[in-house]
């Protein structure tokens, strides 16, 4: 049990966490009990504001603020949890390390390094790891486990808004099965997109990136340039009117 959580002397006082807000400790049979009253656990969750769960798993962990890890480890006993997350795509402050975005209650922690690339193939891995070596060059770039025999493909265009819409059609009509995302910026609103935000987690067969500069303005552009990056499964595709940025320039020259 976490030293957050504070047993009270009289065995019949409620068991109170750190902020002397009391636990609900229901055991098994009483939460299927709970639960046949309730639609589900959540309804249940949110209408018992001492409400703990018995283990969390929390995926995109990296993007988490102070206050939400605060509000993970009042809901979850004992503050045990399964955390996930890449630290290179982290888009609300710098990488750094897990033990700097961590709640400080925290403590008792095994830490397991995911080294294998399954989602993106060798050729777009090679240029997902340029970016990360400029980014956090502290960690681990992964290994992918396959090649497709297809480098990313960049396009320079005169005009993103005038060409984009061809090259969108082409690519679609050159992909025999599978699935196609544009990820961009300020882009016309009758091509449909996301922005690297709202890629974040997900995975296409083929991506095409548009105007990689533009990325790079926002704030932690590199990461969010490299959420683009590594959402491809298999072809990958930067399109671009202004010059390539340096961290990409040298994987397409000649």
């Amino acid at each position: 049990m976490s030293d957050r959580i504070i047993r009270a002397s009289d065995n019949n006082a409620p068991l109170l966490d750190g902020d002397g807000n009391p636990i609900s400790e229901l055991e098994l049979d009483q939460v299927d009990a709970a639960i046949d009253r309730a639609a589900s656990v959540a309804e249940l969750a949110a209408g018992q504001r001492s409400w703990r769960f018995g283990h969390v798993i929390v995926d995109e962990a990296q993007d988490l603020t102070p206050m939400q890890w605060r509000m993970l480890a009042r809901r979850t006993r004992g503050d045990s949890m399964t955390v996930v997350g890449d630290l290179a795509q982290r888009s609300i402050g710098e990488p750094g390390r897990w033990a700097d975005h961590l709640p400080p209650s925290i403590k008792n922690v095994t830490y397991k390094e995911l080294t294998i690339n399954y989602r993106a193939p060798a050729e777009v891995n090679d240029l997902a790891t340029r970016v990360l070596s400029e980014l956090a060059p502290e960690l681990t770039a992964p290994q992918s486990i396959r090649s497709v025999g297809h480098k990313p493909e960049a396009i320079p265009v005169r005009s993103v808004a005038q060409e984009l819409a061809s090259i969108v059609e082409q690519a679609r009509a050159s992909l025999e099965s599978g699935t196609l995302v544009v990820i961009g910026l300020d882009l016309p609103p009758e091509i449909e997109h996301l922005t690297p935000w709202q890629a974040k987690g997900l995975e296409f067969d083929s991506v095409i990136i548009i105007e990689p500069a533009r990325i790079l303005e926002e704030e932690y552009g590199l990461s969010l340039l490299y959420v683009a990056i590594t959402r491809s499964t298999s072809h990958l595709t930067i399109v671009h009117q202004r010059p390539l940025p340096a961290v990409l320039a040298d994987s397409f020259n000649p």
